[in-house]
């Protein structure tokens, strides 16, 4: 309505204005009046064109005065295409905003799944592990009452004190295929894995061992889960759980219970010990002066320390890789250096193992430096 007003004005305030300028060139051109000094004709034409250029004044003043837009588009066009300009440029940082943030949104949605799909997991590990303590707490119950069962029999077993005796006298004249608390095989078990990875990784190392006791002429009755070994019923699961519960890396040892003969099953149990540095660079693992002129030959009192070095490592859970029988190593040039030497020594000296690098209890074996110190 304000719209069809205002161009009914326009063409009101234009007729009029147009019929006035018509009306004087009528009588200027009648009374042949002149402007200027200007002919009758050309004075005509010129109150024409006043009578136009007045018609668009007065179409700009009324428009002016009857509308602001109209007012702000003659007198600010220029700011408002500024103002336009910037706000296209802001509308343009927008949309990278947007896109970033939809980025973003996308990626924690992701980080989300991935969040959700780790609590899934460990909630069936909790589960697992209710159930296995449930199964322990059963076993538990289960030995108990065989515990007692074989008290109650105890007494019934006295009559074979004297087999016994006539077996040890067998067994201290027969050979001896493994020695009390002798270490047959290691392992190391990484951190990380799942239960049924662990139980499996030392399964497998029991077969081994169970080929090594084998092969050293041990032997299980028929029917026996391993044809050499013999290991007490649930002392796998505590492994099991040992490991499970370790800070990191585990380095398990079968070990032999009590001296064994070729033919019966060598009785093992299991130690486990976190993998962690037992040795630093320079540590001294053993030591021993030896007199040129004490009638001992060096080779024997370096072989003699490298048996005390390996019972060390042995001692503090190095691991015993199924390759070699020890668990240290002195390259054979130190060997032979020291016996080339020890030809011109005329004073006793000190002769160190010393651990060559930083060894950790899965090293295996550790690597010695010799040295000889007067």
């Amino acid at each position: 309505m304000y719209g069809f007003t205002l161009i009914i004005t326009l063409a009101v305030v234009g007729g009029v204005i147009a019929y006035i300028g018509d009306r004087l060139g009528m009588r200027i051109g009648r009374k042949k009046l002149t402007l200027f000094g200007l002919r009758p004709k050309h004075t005509s034409i010129l109150v024409t064109i006043v009578t136009g250029v007045l018609i668009a004044a007065a179409s700009i003043i009324v428009l002016s005065i009857a509308s602001q837009d109209v007012r702000t588009a003659l007198f600010n066009i220029r700011e408002i295409q500024e103002e336009l300009r910037g706000l296209q440029r802001d509308y343009a940082e927008m949309r990278a905003q947007r896109d970033a943030a939809q980025e973003e949104l996308q990626e924690a949605e992701s980080r989300l799944a991935l969040v959700e799909e780790s609590y899934a997991q460990i909630t069936a590990e909790l589960d697992l592990a209710v159930q296995s303590v449930e199964a322990l707490k059963e076993e538990r119950a289960f030995l108990e009452a065989e515990v007692a069962e074989l008290a109650a029999t105890a007494e019934q077993l006295s009559w074979l004190y004297d087999l016994v005796e006539t077996a040890f006298g067998q067994i201290r004249s027969a050979d001896i295929a493994f020695y009390a608390s002798e270490v047959i095989l290691t392992t190391v078990i990484e951190k990380g894995l799942t239960r049924e990875e662990v139980r499996a990784a030392l399964e497998g190392f029991l077969q081994e061992v169970d080929e090594v006791a084998y092969r050293r002429s041990a032997r299980a009755g028929e029917g026996e889960p391993y044809r050499a070994i013999f290991l007490p019923p649930g002392v796998l699961d505590l492994v099991v759980e040992d490991v499970l519960l370790a800070p990191g890396d585990v380095i398990v040892r079968a070990v032999s219970e009590a001296n064994s003969i070729p033919g019966v099953p060598v009785r093992l149990y299991l130690e486990n010990f976190v993998d962690q540095m037992v040795f630093s660079r320079g540590t001294v693992l053993a030591s021993s002066t030896w007199d040129p002129k004490g009638g001992v030959e060096i080779d024997l009192v370096i072989l003699q320390l490298l048996n005390e070095a390996n019972n060390a490592a042995l001692n503090a859970g190095v691991a015993l890789s199924p390759e070699r029988r020890g668990a240290v190593l002195l390259p054979g040039g130190y060997f032979f250096d020291a016996i080339e030497a020890s030809r011109s020594m005329q004073q006793p000296v000190e002769i160190r193992l010393v651990v060559a690098e930083d060894a950790w209890r899965s090293t295996s074996p550790i690597l010695l430096s010799l040295e000889m110190v007067p």
